[in-house]
Order: structure tokens, then sequence, then C-alpha cells
């Protein structure tokens, strides 16, 4: 009898557990380096990842901008018009290919890519998992999360040993990928390793972490660190959490958004009109008009507006999946249209008024619109979200055409919907 084969290994999975033990013993902690890691990331295939570098560079040609791309040849970067030439062609067919096309130019090439996200693709789903697990145990960005691609042959990160204002994980996608790292106390006492490409003397002090195809490691935001090669091509993905906005600048940026929408005109005001700056004894005691005028704006304020202006704000920042960019996507609606949710993992997130009960906010990637709990378009929303295809003309009628289909095409715009 045949024997089956057996089953493929795996050392670690990336399930509530893992995440749970992770924010407790290693985020913001220490680096780590797990190897046979059980994760749809480290699943996804070469084939794909290529594919999705080859769309996104298709694009750029056709803009004839190189946005989003940055490459090194012997550690110095390019120009961007200089960077659409040597982008992935769909005739090199893999990774390989366009290493060997490379490689017979340039003894020592990097190319990143950071907006890759652009791209409509089913691995945003697969990121969107990883990332939805680990902000449960850790906490939601209250910047956003990165997606990087480097790849080539180059023997040193291009910039030398730095740090990054992110937590990192890696996931080679093909080859062996090695990083070097200092702790941030460590270089605080030898300077001279920022941006430095020379620091063989400092070796013994550092941490070295090898990771293949189906690992991934980890390093925290204080980690500085360079990546090293003999000169073999590798290519590797890199999530970035950027940890660098405390709470107090997120609630005071909407705290002066939500003043600012309630002040006067006065509010613009440059110069400061007065009677008397202060009196003959040097004593101040009153306040310019403008002042007494913004006091009572502020105390006008009831609970229910400032909660709905932060809930408003907290729905927007998270509607985004803590993503820096969502993919621009063309769907022209019509009443006759069939849709469903693009992405499984990214519901349209509504929000009813707290001060006005028939007000209804919609969000998808951090685009805002408005309407009312009355409409059609509330029921249709809510179904789609539950995982229903749905005829667009069956939920908004031909009075509120222009109004609804005009939130709808806005939503869809921002890449919430495919056709059915």
């Amino acid at each position: 009898m045949k024997k089956k084969p057996n089953p493929k290994k795996y050392n670690t999975f990336l399930d509530q557990k893992f995440w749970n033990n992770f924010s407790q013993t290693t985020w913001e902690k220490k680096p780590i380096a797990l190897k046979h890691v059980k994760s749809d990331l480290t699943e996804i295939k070469e084939a794909e990842i290529f594919e999705l570098v080859v769309k996104y560079s298709d694009i750029c040609r056709k803009n004839k901008v190189a946005s989003g791309f940055k490459l090194f040849i012997d550690g110095i970067q390019t120009y961007e018009d200089e960077v659409l030439q040597f982008l992935p062609l769909k005739k090199d067919k893999s990774f390989i290919g366009y290493h060997q096309r490379m490689n017979e130019v340039f003894s020592d090439y990097c190319l990143v890519c950071d907006e890759l996200l652009l791209v409509d693709s089913t691995i945003r789903n697969k990121l969107t998992d990883f990332t939805m697990q680990l902000y449960k145990s850790v906490g939601f960005p209250n910047r956003f999360t990165e997606i990087g691609l480097y790849l080539g042959n180059y023997k040193k990160t291009p910039f030398g040993v730095h740090v990054d204002n992110c937590g990192v994980f890696s996931f080679p996608v093909t080859g062996v990928k090695k990083f070097r790292l200092w702790t941030s106390e460590f270089v605080q006492k030898h300077p001279s390793l920022n941006r430095a490409f020379n620091y063989a003397k400092y070796n013994k002090f550092s941490e070295v972490i090898k990771i293949e195809p189906g690992d991934m490691s980890y390093w925290p935001s204080s980690a500085w660190h360079i990546a090293e090669s003999t000169g073999e091509f590798s290519a590797t993905w890199s999530l970035g959490i950027w940890v660098d906005q405390k709470h107090e600048q997120s609630f005071s940026k909407t705290l002066n958004e939500l003043l600012k929408n309630k002040f006067s005109t006065r509010g613009e005001a440059t110069l400061t009109h007065f009677s008397n700056l202060q009196s003959a004894n040097g004593e101040v005691s009153k306040l310019p008009e403008v002042y007494i005028e913004s006091i009572k704006a502020l105390q006008s304020l009831t609970d229910a507006e400032i909660r709905e202006f932060f809930l408003k704000t907290w729905m927007v920042h998270i509607s985004k999946q803590g993503f820096k960019n969502w993919p621009v996507i063309e769907l022209n609606l019509s009443l006759k249209s069939k849709i469903r949710i693009r992405y499984k993992s990214a519901p349209i997130l509504w929000q009813q008024g707290l001060s006005e009960k028939s007000k209804l906010l919609l969000s998808f990637a951090g685009v805002l619109v408005e309407t009312n709990t009355k409409s059609g378009l509330f029921k249709m929303i809510k179904r789609l979200n539950e995982g229903h295809s749905c005829q667009v003309g069956q939920f908004i009628s031909a009075g509120k055409k222009n109004l609804d289909l005009s939130v709808l095409q806005k939503l869809a715009n921002a890449g919430a919907f495919t056709l059915a």
C-alpha cells in the first residue's frame, strides 16, 4: 500500500495563544527568529509576489513615475527617472529571472518597494488576518503599518546601520536573509555605529538573525540593524508597525480639529485685539474678547458632540485597518450594478449620530461619507457587511438616486466593492 506523504512540519503556529505570549514576552522587548512558521503569509507563493511587483511596476511605467520604488546601485541611490528602466517585467517570469537580467549589469543592487498594497490583491486579506491578530494582543497602531519588499544581491543595507520607529516582521520570499542587530543602549555608547558600513569591531556585541522562506523574524523599534549578504540574491517582505505617535498626539490632533470646527472665523485671527495688556502695576486680569468667545464655544460643547467627533475620527482611523494606503479602484456604479464587499476582512464601518440620531456616517479606507439612517443605502451596507451580494437598484430608490448613488460611488472609489 502506498504511503501518504507526511504533512509539512511546523515549529510555530501563529494562533492567538502565540500572540498573547508574544505581546507579554517579546513585543518591543527583544528580537526573535522563528523557523518553519505556520501562517498564511509564509504560505504566499513567490510567483504571487512577483506578479504583484510586476503589476505595480506596470502602473509606474504607465504613469512614468517610479513612486514607491527606490533603487540602490553599489550602495548609492539612483535618480527616480532612472529607476523605471530597471523594474521587473512580466517577461522576467520570476524573481530569479529578474535577478539574472540585473546581475548582467550590476554586481551590487537593491530594489525597494514600499507601495505594493496600492495593487488590488488577495494578499491583502492574508496581511490583514496577520495584523489583526497582532493588534488584538499589542494594540492598534496610532500611526500605521507599512509593507516593504527588498530584493537584490546587495551585500549590506545601502543606508548602513540604522534604527526605525517601527517594530519589524520579516518574511523571506526567496534566498537566505541575515540581519545583524544592536541594542539602542549599545549604540548610544558607540555613536559611530549610526549609518556605519564598517563595524566589524562591534560584531561580537551584536545579535545575528538568519531566516529563509517559511521563517519569520521580529525586532523591536529600538533595535539598530543592518542586512548582510555574501552577494547571493534574496527577496524579503518586511512589515513595519510604526509606534512613534503617542496617544496624547492623536488625542490633541482630534481635539484641535473639533475646536476648529466649533470656533467662528475669528479663530483664524493671527493678531489679538485688546483694550489693556496689563494694569499700571503689571497685573494681568482680563482676557481679550476673542478668548472670551472661544471659551464660550468650548463650554457649549455637549458630551454627545465630543464623543461623536472622537468616535468619528476613530472610525476613520481604523477603517484603514492600520495600513498606510489602499489601492485605487475604478468601478463605476449604476442602479443595475450587483456588488459585494471586495475584501472579506474589510467591512464598511458605520456610526449612527449621537447628537442627531438620523445622521449616518460611513467609512472605508480613510474615506468618510454622510447619509441618513432612513436611507435604503443603510440597509444595503449592512447586507453587504454580512457577506451578501446586492443589486444597487433594489436598495436605492429613483427619488434618492443622485444622493445615495454618489455616497456609494465614493466608497467604491475607495476600493470597498467589487462586482458580484
